[in-house]
């Protein structure tokens, strides 16, 4: 091909062009970085990506919440800090983040009592929150807490041998108590005796399992409680003490007599039939937020009586034994547990009700009426309450009694675990393979080539 000097012009035009096009490219690219931010979680739990639930949240805040950080500009912890809030951050505009140098900012330190380097204050108009950790869970909880319209107070029936809710015992509620105040509950412990009046500013009244009776009084002070529109949370035993028939009677709910036992949990290692499963929850916000099998401990069954003042709530079953579950009737020791079968004739067989929650509408109020009796109180103790969803089922139970349908439950994100577990011939084989096998192996290829290049 003859080149021309119009070739060469019509060349040099084409290079032009080229070159005008490809930096159009680049500046199109970089204003598109600039305008689009994508991420992309391909760990193998999201544990770097917001739960659904939290970003749920994030869209429901309507007032601006104020986060100060307190951390050093050189702190190895700031890079994560600001990592965690910008999560939150792409979900809402509602949150209004400044960081502080604690050693430039003294007197804030001291007014906020603040102890350690990146710990965050939460704060909405007089409701504040510390954060010290950089987690998720503890982040979305002091959101919820200053978002409250109002104080939820829980009040706990004290004077009958219930459970405490500030000792350590393993028959105590200290574990959960510390879980509903880190969600912004405050709780109070009253004896009805002490002090006959409910406060009004009561979001909940919780029985747990009383071992003493009642007074006929204090039974009446509970029923008038729910008769102007109270919410209750009512923890039962099979040992359910009859001074409170009363206010079963009133709220159409009957105790069947003995404990329920579930030959499902040998699955799990366990002997002790007196532990029942349950994985079978009505469709509620309750059940939706108890997404896996909870565990309770010597429960018993609940069933609805149909007495004439019951006739105003409406009644829900939501915790379901499986089907193979029986009723023990007769007395139950340590030394017969293993020998318990169902007996056809005198035990009653399952499915049974472990659980009901009782709605009714209030004309004087805006909002309905709620109740839960459960046939359990071991799931929400210091002993049981860790054990599969037991926590998760406790705390949807008070959120959905206070009519906080926006508190919701924020999972725990925990790494897959990576770690090789070896047998001791498979630590030898792998140990004679690198320190052995594969020398001697390089080494026969070595002389391999070696002998080959010499025989050329």
């Amino acid at each position: 091909m003859k080149i021309t000097r119009q070739t060469q012009r019509l060349f040099r035009l084409q290079q032009g062009f080229f070159y005008i096009l490809l930096v159009t490219v680049i500046v199109l690219l970089a204003k598109l970085s600039i305008d689009t931010n994508r991420q992309f979680d391909w760990t193998a739990n999201n544990r770097h990506t917001l739960s659904e639930t939290s970003i749920q949240l994030l869209k429901e805040i309507d007032n601006t919440i104020n986060i100060q950080v307190f951390i050093s500009p050189n702190d190895q912890l700031r890079p994560a800090t600001v990592e965690l809030l910008s999560r939150y951050q792409a979900h809402t505009d509602k949150l209004d983040i400044s960081y502080i140098d604690p050693a430039f900012s003294p007197d804030q330190v001291r007014a906020l009592n603040i102890q350690q380097q990146g710990e965050m204050v939460v704060s909405l108009g007089e409701q504040q929150q510390h954060v010290f950790d950089l987690s998720e869970q503890s982040l979305t909880n002091a959101l919820i807490t200053v978002s409250r319209q109002q104080e939820q107070w829980l009040v706990f029936i004290e004077g009958h041998g219930e459970r405490s809710l500030f000792e350590q015992s393993n028959f105590s509620l200290s574990t959960w108590a510390q879980q509903l105040q880190s969600q912004g509950f405050k709780l109070h412990a009253q004896n009805l005796v002490k002090t006959p009046e409910i406060p009004d500013n009561t979001a909940a009244l919780v029985i747990t399992s009383p071992t003493r009776d009642w007074l006929t009084g204090e039974v009446a002070l509970i029923k008038d409680y729910l008769d102007q529109g109270g919410n209750l949370l009512w923890l039962t035993e099979p040992e359910q003490t009859d001074s409170l028939n009363a206010l079963s009677e009133s709220l159409g709910i009957d105790f069947v007599a003995g404990t329920v036992m579930d030959p499902n949990t040998a699955m799990l290692g366990i002997d002790d039939p007196r532990f029942v499963l349950i994985s079978d929850y009505a469709n509620h916000p309750v059940g939706v937020a108890t997404a896996s099998v909870s565990l309770l401990a010597e429960a018993t069954a609940l069933q609805q009586s149909g007495s004439e003042s019951s006739r105003n709530w409406r009644y829900l079953n939501l915790l379901n034994s499986q089907p193979d579950a029986w009723v023990e009737s007769s007395a139950i020791t340590q030394e017969n547990i293993p020998l318990q079968q169902f007996d056809k004739g005198a035990d009653l067989h399952g499915p049974f009700s472990l659980g009901y929650v009782l709605t009714r509408e209030q004309q004087a109020q805006s909002r309905n009426q709620r109740v839960a009796i459960i046939g359990d109180s071991d799931f929400v103790s210091n002993a049981y309450i860790g054990n599969a969803a037991n926590l998760d089922l406790a705390m949807a139970l008070v959120n959905w009694l206070a009519h906080d349908d926006k508190l919701i439950k924020i999972p725990v994100k925990t790494s897959v675990g990576t770690q090789l577990t070896l047998t001791k011939n498979q630590s030898l084989i792998l140990g004679l393979g690198f320190l052995v096998v594969l020398p001697l192996t390089l080494l026969a290829i070595g002389l391999g080539i070696w002998w080959q290049r010499r025989r050329r």
